[in-house]
Protein backbone atom coordinates (compact mmCIF):
# COMPACT_ATOMS: atom_id res chain seq x y z
CA UNK A 1 0.00 0.00 0.00
CA UNK A 2 1.27 3.42 -0.80
CA UNK A 3 0.26 6.86 0.23
CA UNK A 4 1.61 9.85 -1.62
CA UNK A 5 0.91 12.01 1.39
CA UNK A 6 2.22 11.02 3.86
CA UNK A 7 4.65 8.19 2.73
CA UNK A 8 3.85 4.61 3.70
CA UNK A 9 5.85 1.76 5.10
CA UNK A 10 6.52 -0.97 2.57
CA UNK A 11 5.79 -4.46 3.77
CA UNK A 12 7.08 -7.47 1.85
CA UNK A 13 6.35 -11.05 2.77
CA UNK A 14 8.00 -14.11 1.13
CA UNK A 15 7.47 -17.76 1.82
CA UNK A 16 10.20 -20.23 0.83
CA UNK A 17 9.54 -23.37 -1.15
CA UNK A 18 11.14 -25.50 1.58
CA UNK A 19 8.63 -24.17 4.13
CA UNK A 20 5.74 -25.07 1.88
CA UNK A 21 7.05 -28.59 1.40
CA UNK A 22 7.55 -29.11 5.12
CA UNK A 23 4.08 -27.74 5.85
CA UNK A 24 2.56 -30.44 3.63
CA UNK A 25 -1.19 -30.38 3.74
CA UNK A 26 -1.25 -28.01 6.73
CA UNK A 27 -2.65 -24.55 6.10
CA UNK A 28 0.15 -21.96 6.46
CA UNK A 29 -0.28 -18.95 8.73
CA UNK A 30 0.14 -15.44 7.30
CA UNK A 31 3.75 -14.28 7.39
CA UNK A 32 4.61 -11.98 10.29
CA UNK A 33 5.36 -9.09 7.95
CA UNK A 34 1.86 -9.22 6.44
CA UNK A 35 0.52 -7.45 9.54
CA UNK A 36 2.16 -4.51 11.30
CA UNK A 37 3.52 -5.50 14.74
CA UNK A 38 1.09 -3.15 16.49
CA UNK A 39 -2.02 -4.91 15.14
CA UNK A 40 -3.62 -6.91 17.97
CA UNK A 41 -3.91 -10.67 17.23
CA UNK A 42 -7.70 -10.50 17.46
CA UNK A 43 -7.95 -7.73 14.87
CA UNK A 44 -5.50 -9.48 12.57
CA UNK A 45 -7.50 -12.69 12.77
CA UNK A 46 -10.69 -11.17 11.37
CA UNK A 47 -11.16 -12.24 7.77
CA UNK A 48 -7.57 -13.47 7.57
CA UNK A 49 -6.71 -14.30 3.96
CA UNK A 50 -6.62 -17.90 2.87
CA UNK A 51 -3.39 -19.49 1.68
CA UNK A 52 -4.52 -18.98 -1.91
CA UNK A 53 -5.35 -15.30 -1.46
CA UNK A 54 -2.14 -14.72 0.50
CA UNK A 55 -0.10 -16.09 -2.41
CA UNK A 56 -2.06 -14.17 -5.07
CA UNK A 57 -0.68 -10.85 -6.29
CA UNK A 58 -2.24 -7.78 -4.72
CA UNK A 59 -4.62 -5.74 -6.86
CA UNK A 60 -3.39 -2.19 -7.44
CA UNK A 61 -5.98 0.46 -6.50
CA UNK A 62 -5.73 4.24 -6.81
CA UNK A 63 -7.75 5.76 -3.97
CA UNK A 64 -8.18 9.27 -2.59
CA UNK A 65 -9.22 11.17 0.51
CA UNK A 66 -10.53 14.70 0.27
CA UNK A 67 -9.14 16.53 3.28
CA UNK A 68 -7.36 16.51 6.62
CA UNK A 69 -10.50 15.71 8.58
CA UNK A 70 -11.20 12.78 10.86
CA UNK A 71 -14.16 11.71 8.76
CA UNK A 72 -11.46 10.56 6.30
CA UNK A 73 -9.63 8.55 8.97
CA UNK A 74 -11.08 5.11 8.06
CA UNK A 75 -8.92 5.10 4.90
CA UNK A 76 -5.87 6.26 6.87
CA UNK A 77 -6.42 3.51 9.43
CA UNK A 78 -6.99 0.86 6.77
CA UNK A 79 -3.77 1.85 5.04
CA UNK A 80 -1.54 2.25 8.09
CA UNK A 81 -3.02 -0.79 9.85
CA UNK A 82 -2.38 -3.06 6.87
CA UNK A 83 -6.05 -3.89 6.28
CA UNK A 84 -6.17 -3.01 2.59
CA UNK A 85 -3.27 -5.35 2.04
CA UNK A 86 -4.88 -8.01 4.20
CA UNK A 87 -7.89 -7.85 1.87
CA UNK A 88 -5.70 -8.30 -1.21
CA UNK A 89 -5.39 -4.65 -2.26
CA UNK A 90 -2.27 -2.58 -2.90
CA UNK A 91 -3.74 0.87 -2.30
CA UNK A 92 -2.09 4.12 -3.28
CA UNK A 93 -3.86 6.78 -1.21
CA UNK A 94 -3.69 10.39 -2.41
CA UNK A 95 -5.06 13.67 -1.09
CA UNK A 96 -7.41 15.11 -3.74
CA UNK A 97 -9.83 17.85 -2.74
CA UNK A 98 -13.56 17.47 -3.29
CA UNK A 99 -15.43 19.04 -6.16
CA UNK A 100 -14.20 19.56 -9.70
CA UNK A 101 -10.65 18.34 -9.00
CA UNK A 102 -11.80 14.97 -7.72
CA UNK A 103 -14.46 14.56 -10.39
CA UNK A 104 -11.84 15.15 -13.07
CA UNK A 105 -9.62 12.48 -11.51
CA UNK A 106 -12.53 10.02 -11.43
CA UNK A 107 -13.44 10.84 -15.03
CA UNK A 108 -9.86 10.33 -16.22
CA UNK A 109 -9.44 7.06 -14.35
CA UNK A 110 -6.75 8.49 -12.05
CA UNK A 111 -8.86 7.52 -9.03
CA UNK A 112 -10.89 4.34 -8.71
CA UNK A 113 -12.09 4.66 -5.12
CA UNK A 114 -12.84 8.07 -3.58
CA UNK A 115 -13.30 9.26 -0.01
CA UNK A 116 -15.17 12.53 -0.24
CA UNK A 117 -18.38 14.29 0.68
CA UNK A 118 -21.77 13.12 -0.51
CA UNK A 119 -22.19 16.43 -2.37
CA UNK A 120 -19.32 15.68 -4.75
CA UNK A 121 -20.62 12.22 -5.60
CA UNK A 122 -24.08 13.64 -6.20
CA UNK A 123 -22.76 16.38 -8.46
CA UNK A 124 -20.77 13.87 -10.49
CA UNK A 125 -23.89 11.75 -10.93
CA UNK A 126 -25.97 14.75 -12.01
CA UNK A 127 -23.31 15.80 -14.54
CA UNK A 128 -23.34 12.39 -16.23
CA UNK A 129 -20.25 10.84 -14.65
CA UNK A 130 -22.36 8.17 -12.89
CA UNK A 131 -20.53 8.49 -9.58
CA UNK A 132 -22.11 6.22 -7.01
CA UNK A 133 -22.14 6.21 -3.22
CA UNK A 134 -21.29 2.79 -1.75
CA UNK A 135 -20.66 3.53 1.93
CA UNK A 136 -20.36 6.14 4.67
CA UNK A 137 -18.80 5.88 8.15
CA UNK A 138 -20.72 8.95 9.40
CA UNK A 139 -24.25 9.86 8.34
CA UNK A 140 -24.60 13.34 9.84
CA UNK A 141 -22.55 16.52 9.95
CA UNK A 142 -19.97 16.86 12.70
CA UNK A 143 -18.59 20.40 12.50
CA UNK A 144 -18.95 23.77 14.24
CA UNK A 145 -18.76 27.37 13.07
CA UNK A 146 -16.25 29.47 14.99
CA UNK A 147 -16.18 33.26 14.77
CA UNK A 148 -14.26 36.15 16.27
CA UNK A 149 -14.86 36.52 20.04
CA UNK A 150 -16.76 39.80 19.66
CA UNK A 151 -19.42 38.11 17.49
CA UNK A 152 -21.84 36.76 20.10
CA UNK A 153 -25.27 36.36 18.47
CA UNK A 154 -26.66 34.97 15.23
CA UNK A 155 -27.66 38.49 14.21
CA UNK A 156 -24.01 39.53 14.57
CA UNK A 157 -23.23 37.23 11.65
CA UNK A 158 -25.08 39.35 9.09
CA UNK A 159 -22.72 40.59 6.41
CA UNK A 160 -19.89 38.36 7.64
CA UNK A 161 -17.77 35.84 5.69
CA UNK A 162 -17.17 32.29 6.89
CA UNK A 163 -14.33 30.12 5.61
CA UNK A 164 -15.10 26.65 4.22
CA UNK A 165 -12.83 24.07 2.62
CA UNK A 166 -14.13 24.71 -0.88
CA UNK A 167 -17.33 26.06 -2.35
CA UNK A 168 -19.81 23.20 -2.92
CA UNK A 169 -17.83 20.99 -0.51
CA UNK A 170 -19.44 19.34 2.52
CA UNK A 171 -18.30 22.19 4.78
CA UNK A 172 -19.87 24.75 2.43
CA UNK A 173 -23.15 22.85 2.07
CA UNK A 174 -23.30 22.21 5.83
CA UNK A 175 -22.72 25.88 6.63
CA UNK A 176 -25.44 26.95 4.23
CA UNK A 177 -27.92 24.47 5.71
CA UNK A 178 -27.16 25.78 9.20
CA UNK A 179 -27.54 29.42 8.10
CA UNK A 180 -30.94 28.67 6.55
CA UNK A 181 -32.17 26.95 9.70
CA UNK A 182 -31.21 30.04 11.67
CA UNK A 183 -32.96 32.45 9.32
CA UNK A 184 -29.89 33.68 7.43
CA UNK A 185 -29.99 33.58 3.64
CA UNK A 186 -26.66 32.42 2.17
CA UNK A 187 -25.02 34.87 -0.26
CA UNK A 188 -27.39 37.60 0.93
CA UNK A 189 -27.18 37.81 4.72
CA UNK A 190 -23.96 35.85 5.14
CA UNK A 191 -21.23 34.58 2.83
CA UNK A 192 -18.84 31.66 2.48
CA UNK A 193 -15.35 31.61 1.01
CA UNK A 194 -13.25 28.61 0.02
CA UNK A 195 -9.86 28.48 1.73
CA UNK A 196 -8.57 25.02 0.83
CA UNK A 197 -8.93 23.48 4.27
CA UNK A 198 -9.79 24.01 7.92
CA UNK A 199 -6.26 24.86 9.01
CA UNK A 200 -6.20 27.45 6.22
CA UNK A 201 -9.51 28.88 7.47
CA UNK A 202 -8.09 29.17 10.98
CA UNK A 203 -4.98 30.89 9.66
CA UNK A 204 -7.14 33.34 7.69
CA UNK A 205 -9.11 34.12 10.86
CA UNK A 206 -5.86 34.75 12.71
CA UNK A 207 -4.79 37.15 9.96
CA UNK A 208 -8.14 38.98 10.07
CA UNK A 209 -9.06 37.95 6.54
CA UNK A 210 -12.17 36.02 7.64
CA UNK A 211 -14.82 36.53 10.29
CA UNK A 212 -15.17 32.84 11.01
CA UNK A 213 -14.63 29.31 9.79
CA UNK A 214 -16.22 25.87 9.63
CA UNK A 215 -14.16 23.54 11.84
CA UNK A 216 -14.11 19.87 12.68
CA UNK A 217 -11.72 17.84 14.81
CA UNK A 218 -8.83 18.19 15.31
CA UNK A 219 -8.85 21.85 14.15
CA UNK A 220 -11.92 22.44 16.32
CA UNK A 221 -9.83 21.97 19.48
CA UNK A 222 -7.24 24.47 18.32
CA UNK A 223 -9.96 27.05 17.54
CA UNK A 224 -11.36 26.61 21.06
CA UNK A 225 -7.92 26.95 22.58
CA UNK A 226 -7.33 30.23 20.72
CA UNK A 227 -10.51 31.71 22.16
CA UNK A 228 -12.80 31.79 19.14
CA UNK A 229 -16.54 31.64 19.76
CA UNK A 230 -18.18 28.33 18.81
CA UNK A 231 -21.38 30.05 17.74
CA UNK A 232 -23.08 27.22 15.79
CA UNK A 233 -22.68 23.52 16.54
CA UNK A 234 -23.64 21.37 13.57
CA UNK A 235 -23.12 18.08 15.38
CA UNK A 236 -24.72 15.72 17.89
CA UNK A 237 -24.51 18.43 20.57
CA UNK A 238 -26.36 20.99 18.46
CA UNK A 239 -28.00 20.64 15.04
CA UNK A 240 -27.80 16.94 14.26
CA UNK A 241 -28.29 17.25 10.52
CA UNK A 242 -28.59 13.95 8.62
CA UNK A 243 -25.93 14.10 5.92
CA UNK A 244 -23.76 11.57 4.10
CA UNK A 245 -20.36 12.49 5.49
CA UNK A 246 -17.04 10.91 4.56
CA UNK A 247 -18.71 9.22 1.60
CA UNK A 248 -17.04 6.26 -0.11
CA UNK A 249 -17.71 6.18 -3.81
CA UNK A 250 -16.64 5.26 -7.32
CA UNK A 251 -17.97 5.46 -10.85
CA UNK A 252 -20.56 2.94 -11.97
CA UNK A 253 -18.11 1.67 -14.57
CA UNK A 254 -15.46 0.85 -11.95
CA UNK A 255 -18.03 -0.84 -9.68
CA UNK A 256 -19.37 -2.96 -12.54
CA UNK A 257 -15.89 -3.91 -13.76
CA UNK A 258 -14.27 -4.41 -10.33
CA UNK A 259 -16.97 -5.45 -7.84
CA UNK A 260 -14.51 -7.61 -5.87
CA UNK A 261 -12.23 -4.61 -5.35
CA UNK A 262 -15.10 -2.54 -3.92
CA UNK A 263 -16.17 -5.37 -1.62
CA UNK A 264 -12.63 -5.88 -0.32
CA UNK A 265 -12.16 -2.15 0.18
CA UNK A 266 -15.35 -1.95 2.25
CA UNK A 267 -14.07 -4.75 4.48
CA UNK A 268 -10.73 -3.01 4.96
CA UNK A 269 -12.44 0.29 5.78
CA UNK A 270 -14.68 -1.42 8.34
CA UNK A 271 -11.55 -2.89 9.92
CA UNK A 272 -10.02 0.58 9.94
CA UNK A 273 -13.03 2.02 11.77
CA UNK A 274 -12.97 -0.84 14.26
CA UNK A 275 -9.28 -0.21 14.96
CA UNK A 276 -9.96 3.51 15.45
CA UNK A 277 -12.68 2.73 18.00
CA UNK A 278 -10.66 0.14 19.93
CA UNK A 279 -7.02 1.28 19.79
CA UNK A 280 -6.73 4.88 20.96
CA UNK A 281 -2.94 4.94 20.88
CA UNK A 282 -2.64 3.73 17.29
CA UNK A 283 -5.48 6.00 16.14
CA UNK A 284 -3.73 9.02 17.69
CA UNK A 285 -0.49 8.02 15.99
CA UNK A 286 -2.17 7.78 12.58
CA UNK A 287 -4.06 11.06 13.00
CA UNK A 288 -0.83 12.77 13.98
CA UNK A 289 0.86 11.47 10.85
CA UNK A 290 -1.80 12.76 8.47
CA UNK A 291 -2.62 16.04 10.23
CA UNK A 292 1.05 16.68 11.10
CA UNK A 293 0.03 17.52 14.63
CA UNK A 294 2.30 16.60 17.51
CA UNK A 295 0.18 17.63 20.50
CA UNK A 296 -0.71 14.26 22.03
CA UNK A 297 -3.40 15.79 24.22
CA UNK A 298 -5.21 17.19 21.18
CA UNK A 299 -4.76 13.96 19.24
CA UNK A 300 -6.15 11.82 22.06
CA UNK A 301 -9.06 14.24 22.52
CA UNK A 302 -9.77 13.99 18.79
CA UNK A 303 -9.96 10.21 18.99
CA UNK A 304 -12.21 10.36 22.05
CA UNK A 305 -14.50 12.84 20.28
CA UNK A 306 -14.72 10.95 17.01
CA UNK A 307 -14.75 7.29 18.03
CA UNK A 308 -18.47 7.32 18.98
CA UNK A 309 -19.36 8.99 15.67
CA UNK A 310 -17.76 6.44 13.36
CA UNK A 311 -19.84 3.41 12.36
CA UNK A 312 -18.27 0.06 11.57
CA UNK A 313 -21.41 -0.67 9.55
CA UNK A 314 -20.78 1.50 6.49
CA UNK A 315 -24.37 1.34 5.22
CA UNK A 316 -25.33 4.63 3.51
CA UNK A 317 -28.25 6.43 5.13
CA UNK A 318 -31.09 7.35 2.77
CA UNK A 319 -32.19 10.31 4.90
CA UNK A 320 -28.62 11.62 4.94
CA UNK A 321 -28.39 11.37 1.15
CA UNK A 322 -31.76 13.05 0.77
CA UNK A 323 -30.42 16.05 2.73
CA UNK A 324 -27.51 16.22 0.28
CA UNK A 325 -29.92 16.12 -2.66
CA UNK A 326 -32.21 18.78 -1.17
CA UNK A 327 -29.24 21.13 -0.72
CA UNK A 328 -27.99 20.73 -4.30
CA UNK A 329 -28.85 23.60 -6.67
CA UNK A 330 -28.44 21.59 -9.89
CA UNK A 331 -31.89 21.42 -11.59
CA UNK A 332 -31.65 17.65 -12.08
CA UNK A 333 -31.46 17.17 -8.31
CA UNK A 334 -35.19 17.86 -8.03
CA UNK A 335 -36.00 14.53 -9.70
CA UNK A 336 -33.16 12.52 -8.12
CA UNK A 337 -33.72 10.04 -5.29
CA UNK A 338 -31.15 8.61 -2.86
CA UNK A 339 -31.39 5.18 -4.47
CA UNK A 340 -30.49 6.65 -7.87
CA UNK A 341 -27.03 7.67 -6.69
CA UNK A 342 -26.36 4.81 -4.26
CA UNK A 343 -25.16 1.26 -4.95
CA UNK A 344 -26.08 -0.76 -1.84
CA UNK A 345 -24.58 -4.08 -3.02
CA UNK A 346 -21.34 -3.77 -1.12
CA UNK A 347 -22.80 -2.50 2.15
CA UNK A 348 -25.40 -5.28 1.95
CA UNK A 349 -22.68 -7.91 1.52
CA UNK A 350 -20.73 -6.44 4.40
CA UNK A 351 -23.80 -6.93 6.59
CA UNK A 352 -24.89 -10.36 5.39
CA UNK A 353 -21.42 -11.96 5.24
CA UNK A 354 -21.01 -12.07 9.02
CA UNK A 355 -17.85 -9.98 8.72
CA UNK A 356 -19.18 -7.17 10.92
CA UNK A 357 -20.27 -9.67 13.57
CA UNK A 358 -16.70 -10.97 13.76
CA UNK A 359 -15.39 -7.45 14.30
CA UNK A 360 -17.87 -6.83 17.11
CA UNK A 361 -17.05 -10.21 18.71
CA UNK A 362 -13.37 -9.35 18.71
CA UNK A 363 -14.12 -6.06 20.44
CA UNK A 364 -15.82 -7.80 23.38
Amino acid sequence: MRSRRPPRRRLVATTGLLVLLLAGACRPSPAASDTPPSVPPAAAAVAAPSAASAAAPLQKVHASYSGIQLVQSPAWMALEGGYFREQGLDVELTLITSGATLLAALRNGEVELAGTGGSTLLLGYLEGLDTMLIGAPVNYLDTSIFVRPELRTIDDLRGKTIGVNRLKSTTDVGARLAFQRLGLQPDVDIFTRGTGGQTESLAAMEAGALDGGMMGVPTLFEARRRGYNEIIKINAEGMKLPFVNGAIGATKRVLDEQPAMAERAMRALAQGVHRFKTDRGFASQVIGKYTRMEDREVLDASVDYYAPLLEVDLYPDREGMQTVIDAEEHPAARTTRPDDVTDYRFADRLRTSGFLDQLVDHRR
